[in-house]
């Protein structure tokens, strides 16, 4: 089955390789890291000894929530080396910014079974951990077989993955058999993880490492808005927060109703890729809503509340801003969920105690989402058309607004502690692993 699995990775590779030749056009030497991706990695990786510590997280939201875990890591074992790798350029340029003091950093090596022997054999892992669910199966079997422990963190199945990996459950599940200990977000996620083979024994609910993440801090940008919208008397303040394609189109007839009734109200509106930048910005155009954009900013913090005093929309195209910006919120809707990509993370606006509203397309934070739902924390729309009236209601009720707010922080402080129980796992195969070197 393994073969099989090859011959089939080594023709995705090649019907996709032409869409990644074009992304990368312009930089195709530098863009791809091309020895990385076949298992050459830096000189100054290589280990003599197998003790070091590999951490996969493919891109920025798995960097972002394993990031709290590495610098436990880090503080615990501090005479490991601990080496980070991603899939796409952002994750990596996230673990840069947000994790000083690893070993080093390098993109995956392709799932062929001699570019994942060729990087295990250089940096010789005493523990390989897996952020989330990216399950290759010549790597967890080349690191099995290596006698590293291996470990997935923060481990979850979303229900389209779960679909697929079913209909290869016997392959699956000798690619289980290769994990030593499985650390799910939640009790769904182990459930799903057993049924595809992998022991009931090695396989734990250890809570969202996403709950533990570090609180954002307000920016610089942040900071000068708020000072200036009181100024500029600009309220209340609508953040919609990384938005996809289509998903602004749905949401500009409730802003038109919500300035309709107040006047002054400011909507943010990020978008969630950068490339689409230029794309929101034409639309509101087109439709007649006046932005001020965040790269039009006046960098004199005195004529700010000036520029901000008139827009309708400011458009934050910028990148690593947004986490800062909730706190200007007087309610958040949180993007990716009016459109079926599945949306994204309720943590942040819940660090400011924000009252967050999110529409039915929840399915890669399904468990987050409930817990919100289950703890007042949050109001789901059905459809575009009931974000009118849930808007305008909780504009008008700011008691309501607290009271969700409060409850969202508290779900956030009572779901924290998976950091700390995925460490004493990660304590227990470090042992296991001593105690084989040991024997041997």
């Amino acid at each position: 089955m393994y073969l099989v699995y090859s011959v089939l990775f080594s023709l995705g590779i090649v019907l996709t390789a032409p869409y990644f030749l074009w992304r990368l056009r312009g930089r195709l030497a530098s863009g791809a890291r091309w020895r990385e991706r076949f298992g050459f990695l830096p000189s100054a990786f290589r280990q003599s000894a197998p003790s070091a510590v590999w951490i996969h997280a493919v891109s920025v939201g798995e960097t972002l929530a394993v990031a709290g875990l590495v610098r436990a890591i880090q503080k615990r074992y501090p005479e490991r080396k601990i080496f980070l790798s991603h899939v796409t350029p952002a994750g990596r340029e996230a673990g840069e910014g947000r994790l000083p003091g690893l070993a080093g950093q390098f993109f995956l090596p392709l799932d062929w079974r001699f570019s994942v022997r060729r990087a295990i054999n250089h940096i010789r892992p005493a523990l390989l951990l897996i952020v989330e669910t990216e399950l290759w199966p010549n790597l967890l079997r080349a690191a099995h077989e290596s006698g590293a422990r291996v470990m997935l963190v923060n481990a979850r199945l979303s229900d389209r993955s779960f679909r697929r990996y079913r209909l290869v459950r016997r392959f699956m599940g000798g690619v289980m058999n290769c994990i030593d200990w499985i650390c799910a977000q939640s009790a769904t996620d182990a459930e799903r993880f057993v049924a595809l083979g992998a022991p009931r024994e090695r396989v734990t609910d250890a809570g969202n490492l996403k709950f533990d993440s570090v609180p954002p801090r307000s920016g610089e940008l942040a900071v000068v808005l708020r000072s200036a919208l009181p100024r500029a008397q600009r309220s209340p303040v609508i953040v919609a927060a990384s938005t996809m394609p289509g998903e602004e189109a749905l949401l500009l007839p409730a802003w038109a109703a919500v300035r309709r009734r107040h006047p002054r109200a400011l909507l943010i509106l990020a978008p969630r890729h950068p490339n689409r930048f230029e794309t929101v910005a034409q639309l509101l155009e087109n439709e007649n809503h006046s932005l001020l954009r965040r790269t039009g900013l006046e960098s004199d913090p005195g004529k700010i509340a000036a520029q901000i005093a008139s827009p309708e929309v400011f458009l934050l195209d910028s990148i690593g801003e947004l986490a800062g910006i909730f706190e200007l919120a007087d309610l958040v809707f949180m993007g990716g969920s009016l459109v079926p990509t599945g949306g994204h993370n309720l943590l942040e606006p819940a660090y400011w105690a924000k009252a967050i509203v999110f529409g039915p397309y929840m399915h890669n934070f399904r468990d987050i989402a409930q817990l919100f739902l289950q703890g007042g924390a949050a109001v789901q729309v059905p459809d575009a058309e009931a974000l009118t009236p849930t808007f305008l209601d909780l504009l008008t009720d700011g008691g309501r607004r607290t009271q969700l707010g409060a409850a969202a922080k508290r779900v956030l402080e009572q779901e924290s502690g998976a950091t700390e129980r995925t460490l004493e796992s990660i304590a227990e195969l470090l042992e296991t692993r001593l105690q084989t070197d040991a024997r041997e």
